[in-house]
């Protein structure tokens, strides 16, 4: 199984705009990015999310 291509961010003005995630930061900086990456099939380096809306959370010092 090969991997896949990042989501990468929605173009300013796009339907899904509000799902990117903020500027410079991955789902790997989610604090949810386990759970998501285990269960729904996303990846680190993903740059927006899926869920509506938006979950992301910066992790904090020892989130893992």
């Amino acid at each position: 199984m090969s991997e896949r291509k990042p989501y990468g961010r929605y173009k300013a003005g796009e339907e899904g705009e509000d799902m990117n995630l903020p500027e410079g930061k991955t789902c790997g900086d989610c604090a949810h990015c386990r759970r998501c990456c285990a269960m729904f099939g996303h990846i680190p380096a993903d740059e927006s999310c899926d869920w509506s809306p938006s979950r992301f959370r910066e992790q904090q010092g020892g989130e893992v």
